[in-house]
Order: C-alpha cells, then structure tokens, then sequence
C-alpha cells in the first residue's frame, strides 16, 4: 500500500498494544519528532539478548567470515594486518553507543588514544564508567558530539571507525566526503557496517530464504521474549520505521557504493547477515546455549544462509579503506 508506506502489519500491531493496553509509548513516539526522536530511542544501555548478534555461535560465524579464523576477531585481524606496528594511533568511533565495540578496539593496543562519539548522553556516561572500569580510560574516551562540528573544527584522526552506525547517517552522498575530512591523508576508514536494504524493506527473495529456515526451527525455538510464537519475517512498512527509529537504515543502500566511490577499499571482507538477521530477530534468545542440539541447530542455519546467498547477496559488510588522493 503505498509503495509499503503502511501495511496491514502496522494494524496487527496496534491491535496488540490496544489489548495489553499498551498505547502509551506508541502515543510517546507520535509526540517525540525527529532528532529527538533518535536520541530517545537510543537512551537505553542494556544489551539486547534477542538479536542475533547476542548468540555466540554467531559472533565466531563472522569472524570466520571477515577473518578466516572463528577464534580472531576483526579488531585483531585488523590491528595485526593493517595497524602494525604502530601502536600511537588516534582513533574515532563514530555513534559508538554503550562502547563495547570500542573496547574491543582500545584492546588491541593500537591506539594510544580512540574516542568515541554519540548522541545519546546516558549511553556515553556509561560508555566512561565501563572504560574506567576496565582500566582502559587513559586510552578510552567517550563524548557527546557534533560529527558536523568536528569536521568544521578541522579534528583529523589516524583512524576512523564506523561500527554500526554509518547506516544510521541520512544523506550519505553528502556525508560520506564530510567523514573523509576526518582522516588523516595517510589514515584508515574502518568499516563493519549493515549495508542492505534501506528503511529495512526486504527483498522477495530474502524473506522467502528467512521464513523457509523459520518453518524448519522447532515452535519453542521461536518463541518471543513475551511469549507468543515467530510466525513470519514480514517487511516493516515505512511509517512503522520512522516511528520507532528515524535513523535506523535511513540510506543504507546508498553506504556500500558510496563507500567504493569515495575511498580506495583496501579490503572488503562481507559476511552475510540477509537471512539470519531477520529470522533471529527477536528470538535469538533461544539460541545462547553451547549445547549439543542448540550448536547443531545453528549450523543447520547456516547452512541455509549460505545456500541463499549467492541469490540474496551480503547485507553486512567489513572493510578497510583509505582516502582517495586528490585528482
């Protein structure tokens, strides 16, 4: 329905919260526009446990993936391959959250300082505490900032990292050559990013991969943190998007060519993502075990994203890239 601008599932899902009487944050969000609207959704700092990125099982796929070793990380492979020897880098994470990826980085022992950037103040102040707690505060630093401002303020780092967040920047085509300022002439952009459709409107063929592997999961293996069962993958409608997040995957068909366009790609290492993205979400809570039959249902999984994706393509992608010289 117009051009999927709203669709029946946006009904289906207001009829739920009517019956929980749950309508409070959908009014919320109605009320909240905008930037703030991103700063709001953005304020929490608990990890979710129901994305597919919380199942351990997963996190060794990608390094396999990225790296060729599910037991070395892309931080590692990186910091070994391309950062060596230098152990004096100034870094930039951009949208950095809660840190963690950060430290992941800042443990690698190649920057002698990596700051990390975001819009949303709690998530920072936790960002800091969690750094100091670890030890990692003369090395890790975390601030609330203009991307804008920086570049205006001429700011230039060794390295720039965009870690999930650069799909969350509208205007890419305008943005990407802002970001570019921040590099050093001989610095890095690194990249690990979500780079497939934009606002999260599916493909055919990706949806039909998700739902055939949803229809193989035992029922308990889909169940929902609030206890009904994961039917389908169904694609949001764009309305649903903007209300819950403006910035989620606002260009995010746009990063991947922008990103070749504009840098020299050193290395591009993708890593899937099309299928079990969107058929974990939400009940990927089922999956943490390291049992015989969890493990063994993970690599059947697998298998069935690997099948689809020479049809499906590469949602997520990791690389590494440097400034183009000026013509």
């Amino acid at each position: 329905m117009l051009n999927n601008l709203i669709n029946r599932h946006d009904a289906d899902r207001l009829l739920r919260k009517v019956r929980r009487l749950e309508l409070h944050p959908v009014v919320s969000k109605l009320r909240v526009r905008g930037g703030a609207r991103v700063v709001e959704h953005w304020a929490e700092v608990e990890p979710s446990q129901t994305q597919w990125w919380a199942i351990p099982a997963v996190i060794k796929r990608w390094n396999l993936l990225m790296t060729g070793d599910a037991d070395t990380s892309f931080p590692q492979y990186v910091a070994a391959r391309h950062f060596a020897p230098r152990r004096d880098l100034r870094g930039l994470s951009l949208g950095c959250g809660t840190g963690g990826n950060e430290l992941l980085w800042a443990g690698t022992g190649a920057f002698g300082l990596l700051e990390g950037v975001d819009v949303s103040e709690p998530r920072i102040d936790f960002a800091n505490r969690t750094a100091a707690e670890q030890g990692l505060a003369d090395v890790l630093r975390f601030r609330v900032a203009d991307v804008n401002r920086m570049t205006a303020d001429g700011e230039r780092f060794d390295v720039l990292l965009g870690l999930q967040s650069l799909h969350h920047f509208d205007d890419l085509d305008e943005t990407l050559p802002r970001l570019a300022q921040l590099i050093e002439p001989d610095g890095m952009f690194v990249v690990d990013e979500f780079v497939g459709p934009t606002r999260f409107q599916w493909t055919d063929a990706q949806l039909d991969a998700a739902n055939a592997l949803l229809s193989q999961l035992p029922q308990e293996r889909r169940r929902l943190a609030d206890g009904r069962i994961k039917q389908r993958v169904v694609r949001p409608s764009r309305m649903a998007m903007v209300l819950d997040d403006p910035s989620e995957a606002v260009d995010a068909a746009a990063l991947l060519p922008g990103l070749r366009r504009l840098f020299d790609v050193v290395e591009e290492r993708p890593y899937g993502g099309t299928v079990l993205h969107i058929a974990f979400s939400g009940i990927a809570h089922n999956f943490l075990g390291q049992d015989a039959e969890t493990l063994a249902l993970l690599e059947q999984c697998f298998a069935a994203e690997d099948k689809a994706l020479p049809e499906v393509g590469h949602d997520f992608v990791a690389l590494v890239c440097r400034p183009r010289a000026a013509a």
